[in-house]
């Protein structure tokens, strides 16, 4: 056999098994009825604040070896709810505030999104990069993630600060707007599970 042709052989093989040795990630779809996102939103100085959640849609994980390599998560704007205040008015008040073009317009942009883009393991913890897009708008976002695997399913916790300024979640040009914090937090709980 021409050695040439010998050589291209081997080099193959060893390319073939270089990819074979790779490990494959698995999807695990996000469970939306066991997930959830809790939003709080803080006034100035955070003398007080009000809480609720929004929906997940859609998403999932992507693991390797049992670690976290990348996700993607799907909100649903339109869910977002208010959980602090009882009286029904003020609640219904609050909620419509929150939906209109002065805060996250939900008419015009009703889903929001995370992506997971890198993420480092150090400990139990993961430290991740990602994009987080608001209104239509894109901006990096750093947090740390606390991954749990259990069985055939993972759970993901994470707090997330965002600042809506940048997202332009404003209360319009009024005195109102002055008097919140230019961050809320979002808390992240998902439950991901192993499809068949």
């Amino acid at each position: 056999m021409n050695s040439k042709i010998l050589i291209g052989i081997i080099g193959l093989v060893m390319i073939l098994a270089a990819f074979s040795l790779k490990p494959a990630s698995e999807t695990y779809e996000i469970d939306t009825q066991k997930s959830f996102i809790k939003w709080t939103g803080y006034h100035l100085a955070k003398s007080y604040e009000h809480n609720g959640n929004i929906s997940i849609k859609s998403g999932g994980l992507e693991i390797e070896n049992g670690d976290l390599v990348s996700g993607n998560i799907l909100i649903d704007m339109t869910s977002i709810t208010n959980n602090d205040l009882t009286k029904e008015e003020d609640n219904q008040r609050l909620v419509k505030d929150l939906k209109s073009e002065r805060f996250f317009n939900v008419a015009e942009f009703p889903e929001a999104s995370l992506t997971i883009k890198s993420v480092v393991k150090a400990g139990d913890e993961y430290k991740i990069d990602a994009d987080i897009t608001i209104r239509g708008i894109t901006e990096p976002l750093s947090f740390t993630a606390l991954i749990k695997s259990q069985g055939n399913s993972f759970t993901f916790h994470a707090d997330l600060e965002i600042d809506r300024i940048k997202h332009e979640v404003m209360y319009g040009w009024s005195i109102e707007n002055a008097m919140l914090s230019n961050k809320f937090s979002l808390e992240v709980e998902l439950v991901a599970e192993k499809g068949d």
